[in-house]
């Protein structure tokens, strides 16, 4: 059976590649922890993982099902568990396939230190400098490294934390995290406390502070294309959007000015026009928040939405243009970037590309 819905992703390997060599120039000599988390942003978890597993030096997730996920597609790439939880049972599991949990509560503290002594760990702690989310606090953290460092199944530690203002990157809040981050790292020196690994910047973090990278960095949008940083596009960073959210136009209708677009009558035309209606709505992934005047690309030209989003189609204002049914749309892309979506939406890039359904068949190109 023929799919009769039209909506569709491509994923742009070769972007992926161009990516993550853009990405070594920004930190030539760090270590790359490639996150693919939340099925790789919207772009296919598996695909990523496969095409990026020679090309950078190891994946974070959140979840063991996530690991399950890629070991059941022949992926054994050392992996960090961002913020999973877990019991004791699961700590041998974790040891025999490469992967380091992230330590940011005495929960998971407590289970650690069940931990068989045979068993050879790598862990991360989690510091909290200023997001005011996951991980101890810079009081606690010298105690709880003691803690750890003791279990004689624990081989390595590590540390993380996170910035909460990165895209911002001229907000005091950077300063500040940073100098507190700066003052764990001397504590750690003056009590001998050891980390294998230390890691701050995720992908804003990397664009705007990247003589801070440390041994290891962590990017999420930087590898997908994606602008981390308000105001700064893909293009002017030297990106390559790997998601291409395309479609097709399935309905052309001439309209007369006073004419009421979709549900609610949201929208008037002012004006006698040509509507395409374009078989893609919040049923796949699309914003339904989406304001009219959104830009869509039809056929390479950007038309604005009007009216509201439907679950199956949304519609745009053609004109007089030369479009037909059948012919090609891109919702967001390399004709139409998704962060200018996101911004006529009131959202963020990472939404968007997350939120694509799972009935939208993803092609690789």
């Amino acid at each position: 059976m023929t799919n009769t819905h039209r909506c569709y992703v491509e994923i742009d390997t070769a972007a992926l590649t161009h990516n993550v060599n853009r990405l070594r120039e920004f930190v030539p000599d760090t270590k790359i922890m490639g996150v693919i988390k939340a099925n790789a942003y919207g772009h296919g978890m598996t695909v990523v993982a496969n095409h990026l597993c020679n090309l950078v030096d190891e994946f974070a997730v959140t979840s063991v099902e996530d690991v399950e996920r890629l070991h059941a597609n022949g992926i054994k790439k050392p992996l960090t568990l961002l913020s999973a939880q877990f019991v004791s049972a699961d700590l041998m599991w974790f040891a025999e396939n490469c992967i380091r949990p992230v330590i940011y509560d005495y929960e998971q503290l407590n289970a650690l230190k069940l931990i068989e002594s045979h068993v050879t760990l790598d862990v991360w702690l989690k510091v909290d400098t200023g997001m005011g989310r996951l991980g101890f606090s810079t009081d606690e953290l010298p105690r709880v490294y003691d803690v750890v460092e003791s279990i004689n199944g624990i081989r390595s530690v590590s540390l993380m934390t996170h910035l909460a203002n990165a895209d911002q990157p001229t907000l005091p809040a950077n300063d500040t995290q940073f100098s507190m981050f700066d003052a764990v790292i001397e504590s750690a020196k003056n009590l001998n406390q050891t980390y294998k690994d230390i890691s701050v910047l995720n992908s804003a973090g990397i664009v705007a502070f990247a003589n801070n990278a440390f041994d290891c960095v962590r990017p999420g949008l930087l590898l997908y294309g994606i602008s981390p940083q308000l105001g700064l596009s893909f293009f002017k960073l030297n990106l390559k959007p790997v998601m291409q959210f395309k479609s097709v136009v399935i309905s052309v209708r001439r309209m007369p000015a006073g004419t009421g677009i979709g549900y609610g009558g949201t929208y008037t035309l002012d004006h006698d026009s040509r509507i395409a209606y374009v078989a893609c709505g919040y049923g796949d992934g699309y914003p339904r928040h989406a304001p009219s005047g959104t830009t869509v690309s039809v056929n390479g030209f950007l038309v604005p939405l009007v009216g509201r989003v439907s679950m199956d189609m949304l519609a745009v204002d053609i004109g007089e243009l030369p479009v037909h049914v059948g012919d090609s749309v891109t919702l967001w892309g390399h004709e139409n970037p998704i962060e200018d979506v996101a911004e006529a939406a009131g959202t963020i890039a990472y939404e968007l590309a997350c939120n694509i359904a799972q009935r939208v068949t993803r092609l690789s190109i």
